[in-house]
């Protein structure tokens, strides 16, 4: 058997669950068989136990033994050997028991990977790790009203856009090329990225701005190459391939088809293939959209998003399945709660935010809160006991930063407690944990990979639903199903339990536990509806649809 064997997500949790337990003085022998084996076979699991349990049980073990000898000092010192003896035979302190277990672990590991060498060094000895990688050429940073062409990738405002053809049915959207160039596209246009300093224009309409250190930016017509040499100009291609140059500031070179020499186009001046260059009209200008133009549409469009959204929001607010219906709007900058919007709510359900702070979210004039920090979190209570359960939240992920990523987590982990949140590998799931004495940890299943450095500072819906009854749960995203999947252990008599936990983060240091793992999720979160029922995925669907940026 490898031992080198990396471990998976479940067994991690799995891993974590043991600990807690032999923390709790509660690890079951069986149980404590299975962390040995899973130990052996894993150096993974093997660095996060040392990690984790071998410092402080050290301090523990050496404390009870300091104190162990000392009162074997003492009972040396005194004529009754009975008395002493008895003292010496007193019960030991759970830290001691867990200290000399964790530490006998942590050392016969220690000793392991002391005889092993370190297979994550190169020949020189220094560390090599993988660098993510990305394969953008500009970003779309603003759009009102786009739609794109059917059979097409439906771009979304804060996407990294690689090389390829993008191609818009109608509306604006403006793309910020790595290089610095700006291009803002209207109405049913086509244009081609290549690179960071290139792009082909087949047909549309566009403002172009280049920057003096994007000098050099080409664009490319079915009849003509345009250089910019660091302006502003607009450009239009004809459904017939015919294009119209208009130079707002600056100079650019074109090269039109079958030409040896470029044309030089200054500032106020224009060209086309059957005029050549020539003064541009006045007007010129304010026939392309220029940036402050671009604004004004967005707000506008967004304002009618935003109240299109509310409206629709009003039915699943009114859903006598909901229990928490978060839709992040604040009554001003300082507010420090989020209102629960079920009509009804209790106060408990109301939302406590700790650290989080209110940005902009889906659309301007919209809030959101980001969760950055170690503290960062919304404290909530949700009593009862359900058969069925559906979380869904709009979130911009701006990092999987750590192996496990908050989303909504119950403070405790006990039978019939929900964990959904962000894995480091790119998926979400939503655990729920088993009653004791069944075969697995919890009911789970893990959503595709489908978050990663692409996906980043975008706005998604994630939503997942689970039904005890049946152990039928399914994940979404963006209002379709990207998992299935039935739990094939599912006790007559589980129900769920949510209790108090948080979004954003996980549980709170108290007790004999002065530290927590840290799962703060990085990101913006703009609603999030909690059901004590499982929505059927035409449900979800239209709960998408009415969100949608």
């Amino acid at each position: 058997m490898s031992m080198n064997m990396s471990m998976s997500d479940a067994e991690l949790l799995q891993l974590q669950s043991w600990m807690h337990d032999l923390e709790e003085g509660r690890l079951e022998q069986a149980e404590m068989d299975k962390l040995q084996e899973l130990l052996l076979r894993s150096e993974e699991a093997r660095r996060f136990y040392v990690q984790r349990m071998s410092l402080g049980s050290a301090l523990c073990k050496l404390a009870d033994e300091a104190q162990e000898a000392e009162l074997q000092h003492e009972s040396e010192q005194q004529d009754d050997i009975i008395t002493a003896s008895a003292e010496l035979r007193r019960p030991w302190p759970l830290s001691a028991k867990l200290a000399m277990a964790a530490s006998l672990i942590a050392c016969a590991v220690a000793l392991v990977l002391a005889m092993r060498p370190d297979r994550s060094l190169s020949a020189s000895g220094t560390a090599t790790v993988a660098e993510t990688s990305n394969a953008g050429c500009a970003v779309l940073v603003d759009a009102a009203g786009a739609e794109w062409a059917e059979g097409t990738h439906a771009w979304q405002v804060g996407m990294s856009v690689p090389a390829g053809k993008l191609q818009l049915k109608s509306g604006l959207i403006r793309l910020e090329f790595y290089s610095g160039a700006s291009v803002t596209l209207e109405g049913q246009s086509e244009l081609e990225i290549v690179s960071v300093k290139e792009a082909k224009c087949a047909q549309g309409q566009m403002r172009v701005h280049v920057p003096p250190h994007a000098r050099g930016f080409k664009l490319t017509t079915p009849d003509a190459e345009v250089v910019d040499l660091g302006t502003e100009f607009g450009l239009k291609v004809s459904e017939a391939g015919k294009a119209e140059v208009h130079v707002f500031d600056g100079e650019v070179e074109v090269l039109p088809n079958q030409a040896i020499a470029k044309l030089s186009v200054k500032q106020g001046a224009g060209w086309d293939a059957a005029n050549g260059v020539a003064s541009s009209p006045a007007s010129a200008s304010a026939s392309f959209v220029d940036l402050t133009a671009l604004r004004a549409q967005t707000r506008s469009a967004d304002e009618q998003r935003l109240t299109a959204w509310r409206e629709g929001m009003s039915v699943f607010l009114k859903d006598p399945r909901l229990l928490v219906g978060y839709t992040f709007e604040p009554a001003n900058e300082w507010e420090r709660r989020v209102e629960n919007k079920h009509p009804g709510a209790q106060e408990y359900s109301h939302g406590s935010i700790v650290g989080a702070r209110w940005v902009p979210g889906r659309w301007q004039g919209k809030k959101a809160l980001q969760f950055k920090s170690p503290g960062d979190r919304v404290r909530l209570t949700v009593p009862g006991k359900y058969d069925a359960i559906t979380l869904a939240a709009w979130v911009q992920v701006d990092g999987i930063d750590r192996r496990f990523n908050s989303l909504f987590l119950t403070d405790t982990w006990e039978p019939g407690n929900p964990h959904w949140q962000f894995v480091q590998a790119g998926s979400f799931a939503l655990g729920i944990r088993e009653a004791k004495g069944s075969k697995s940890l919890q009911h789970i299943a893990y959503s595709p990979e489908m978050f990663g450095p692409d996906t980043l500072g975008v706005w998604y819906h994630v939503a997942t639903t689970f039904d005890m009854r049946t152990g039928l749960g399914r994940n979404f995203v963006n209002g379709k199903v990207v998992t299935e999947y039935k739990s094939p252990d599912v006790h007559p008599d589980e129900k769920i339990i949510i209790g108090t936990g948080e979004l954003g983060n996980w549980g709170l240091p108290e007790g004999s536990k002065p530290r927590t793992e840290v799962r703060t999720f990085n990101g913006r979160m703009d609603e999030f509806l909690l059901f004590g029922g499982a929505l059927q995925p035409e449900e979800v669907a239209r709960l998408y649809e009415v969100g949608r940026p």
